[in-house]
């Protein structure tokens, strides 16, 4: 009878630490609408204030490992210069950023798609910027 107890309670703990963390996740979401709101038109780019938020240099850094999976490059992520990101069905991130492959350093455009809540990333383009 005992065990049945406990189990029965470890069941209730475990579904409330559920709970919660969709609502933690659902109000994620809503403050990503609400600054992307409050920033510019939803659906459209809108410029990022702080280039050197962690998350903006965590997409960049996914943004070079991922091109450096699939072209074969060893580029290594030096700094985001600019961004705009896209409030769609999560964020769709256009970044400015440098990189250098040895000693050379080039400046490159990144575009990839962010979904937090299900932890799921894309990058969508990763081209050289032309002066």
């Amino acid at each position: 009878m005992r065990i049945q107890f406990l189990l029965l309670l470890l069941f209730i703990l475990m579904a409330s630490a559920a709970a919660w963390l969709v609502i933690l996740r659902a109000a994620a979401a809503r403050e990503q609408l609400e600054q992307s709101m409050a920033s510019g038109i939803v659906g459209g780019f809108s410029p990022i204030d702080d280039i050197n938020n962690p998350r903006v240099t965590e997409i960049a850094n996914f943004a070079v490992t991922e091109y450096n999976k699939r072209s074969g490059a060893e580029l290594k992520f030096e700094k985001v210069i600019k961004g705009e990101s896209q409030l769609v069905a999560g964020t769709n991130y256009q970044l400015t950023l440098s990189a250098s492959e040895g000693s050379i350093s080039k400046n490159y455009e990144a575009v990839a798609w962010d979904q937090p809540w299900t932890h799921f990333r894309n990058l969508t383009s990763f081209v050289p910027v032309h002066s």
